[in-house]
């Protein structure tokens, strides 16, 4: 080998892997394992992820969630399908007050668990909201405990050049951005998280947690099921008393369940749970169940603390939920709203069985159906049920079917009206047909019936 090669490989070892180690401070195996964390850092499912992230349900599909990180004035959107894994992050504007917000008019950016309660597109908005905006939910429940005050804290887009710190207390996108992560905003169900700063730990390290909230919420549902409203509280921090008011109307819910041996159990779909500065916001939605059927009684936000070494709730929310006058309670309401369209399914499973028997030309079974104090066009059961034998006999076929559907409920009758369509092998009619029924022998019978043609 000359003497020119020699000293050219020289210079290229010198240039491509002594010279960049030197400028940059750090010897060649350092400068090595620097490159190596740095690539395993992007390694997906292996990067740790804000601890504000618990658990979302595993009930099919990915579910999001926001993070504003202040410190960084950066917003980071994050998929759950397993694992939390962070699919964006962008650069945002809070508020130009440092702090956690306390008042109206402090120029701070709330710190807390929010969701998104609107969606506000560029037409609705003045030029200061940029091509979109969500309003969030402070204050929330905790915040009005703690005396925090304010309002119209929104996400939203700007036409100007983000600049850190920069907001009223608002955070700020810039309008490409929002208009990204908007598709994955699922109004009162996507969490906006909001800290100073971020800490991170193993996606692992929750599964403890997990399991100490997920008992405490069997627990309370247990309770509300077949326990009494002493171990209901039991699941409350002591400085927190919930609204009992409802206990009573949700005992009669129960018993009139059992008087009529339907089963009723309350259950949780869809829950997720966050955190922030040791209390823990877990969202769920709330049904009721009886008979194979499920009715939702609103979603529910349940705040925990750790009290003592176990959870307890210090705080809740409804909303999305129906209730009526006579009470205010979603889960009462649901449960009473369920046993009466169990009643309704019931009394159009009686009809259709009706009919059929009477299309099959069943005397014996449509028979069934009738009260013996039956009247109906100056003939009581026994006359009538002869009179539909000589039709049967005329008639090769029979078919009637029903449309429209109505049934209303009296003190101790029902009325079922409906479009009753008839077609036989000698004419067809079309009219509303009214039935009243009333309890005999432990079931609902036709006590009288009346035809109008249309």
């Amino acid at each position: 080998m000359t003497r020119y090669i020699k000293m050219r490989i020289f210079y290229i070892w010198l240039s491509v892997i002594v010279l960049p180690v030197i400028s940059s401070g750090v010897s060649a195996s350092q400068h090595k394992e620097v490159k190596l964390k740095a690539v395993a850092s992007h390694q997906p499912g292996r990067a740790k992820v804000p601890d504000v992230l618990i658990s979302f349900d595993n009930d099919g599909g990915p579910k999001y969630a926001v993070v504003v990180e202040k410190e960084a004035q950066q917003l980071l959107v994050y998929s759950y399908d397993d694992s939390f894994k962070e699919m964006y992050r962008f650069k945002c504007s809070t508020g130009e007050v440092a702090g956690g917000k306390s008042r109206s008019g402090d120029k701070k950016t709330p710190e807390g668990v929010y969701f998104f309660t609107n969606e506000y597109k560029k037409r609705d908005l003045s030029p200061t909201y940029g091509a979109m905006a969500f309003p969030i939910d402070y204050p929330n429940f905790f915040d009005r405990f703690e005396g925090r005050k304010g309002y119209s804290i929104w996400l939203h887009g700007t036409d100007k050049p983000i600049k850190p710190r920069d907001s009223n207390g608002c955070i700020v996108l810039a309008n490409n951005d929002i208009d990204r992560l908007a598709k994955y905003i699922d109004l009162n169900r996507t969490p906006i998280i909001i800290v100073d700063k971020l800490s991170y730990a193993s996606f692992d390290d929750r599964s403890g947690i997990k399991s100490s909230i997920f008992n405490l919420l069997k627990q309370w549902n247990h309770a509300l099921e077949n326990g009494t409203y002493h171990e209901y509280l039991d699941c409350y921090a002591p400085e927190y008393l919930p609204d009992i008011s409802w206990w009573t109307e949700w005992n009669k819910v129960k018993k009139i369940y059992s008087a009529f041996n339907l089963d009723l159990s309350v259950g949780m779909k869809r829950k997720s749970i966050f955190r922030h500065n040791g209390i823990y916001v877990i969202l769920f939605d709330q049904f009721v169940r009886s008979s194979g059927r499920d009715l939702h009684a609103g979603s529910k936000k349940l705040y925990l603390a750790d009290k003592g070494g176990s959870f307890r709730i210090v705080g809740e929310e409804c909303h999305g939920a129906s209730t009526n006058q006579k009470n205010n309670n979603p889960l009462v309401s649901a449960g009473l709203n369920l046993k009466r369209l169990l009643e309704d399914n019931k009394i159009a499973d009686l009809v259709d069985e009706w009919l059929k028997a009477w299309s099959a030309k069943d005397i014996k079974r449509y028979g069934s159906y009738y009260s013996s104090d039956f009247r109906s066009q100056g003939m009581n059961l026994k006359a009538w049920l002869n009179y539909k034998s000589r039709l049967n006999r005329k008639y090769d076929f029979i078919h009637i079917s029903k449309d429209k559907l109505v049934v209303k409920k009296g003190k101790s009758q029902i009325t079922v009206s409906f479009v009753q369509t008839y077609m036989s092998s000698v004419f067809k009619a079309k009219g509303i047909k009214k039935l009243i029924l009333i309890q005999e022998k432990g079931g609902w019978k036709i006590f009288r019936e009346t035809w109008k043609k249309l």
